[in-house]
């Protein structure tokens, strides 16, 4: 059980973050681009600077992603060591997964476990 739960939204973005133990996670739903990358990018930061065990980015719930998700994304993988602590559920929307195929991140990013 999620010892906390927030949700942010911004227009068509919802960011819901919560933790459970030394875990976090981020839910990211809706449609993450230009607009609203910074929120989502906000909540990942206050995420790492707790220095959790693992960090879990869920895209279940994203519709679309354009090239700013994806450096967001590349980011979260990049910075300070973070390719251990950072997971991430895929999503199944066909605009993501084409854009994560299309990009080769499909095969990039390490999967959460289930």
């Amino acid at each position: 059980m999620s010892s906390e739960q927030r949700d942010i939204a911004d227009g068509t973005l919802v960011v819901r973050t919560s933790k459970d133990g030394a875990t976090h996670m981020i839910s990211l739903c809706g449609e993450l681009d230009l607009a609203n990358a910074s929120t989502a990018e906000t909540a990942l930061e206050a995420s790492l600077a707790e220095n959790p065990s693992q960090v879990v980015i869920d895209m279940r719930e994203l519709e679309f992603i354009d090239s700013t998700g994806i450096a967001l994304l590349v980011a979260a993988l990049g910075n300070n060591g973070n390719e251990e602590k950072v997971r991430f559920i895929p999503s199944d929307a066909p605009a993501v997964a084409r854009v994560l195929d299309l990009t080769g991140l499909s095969e990039r990013l390490p999967l959460a476990d289930a």
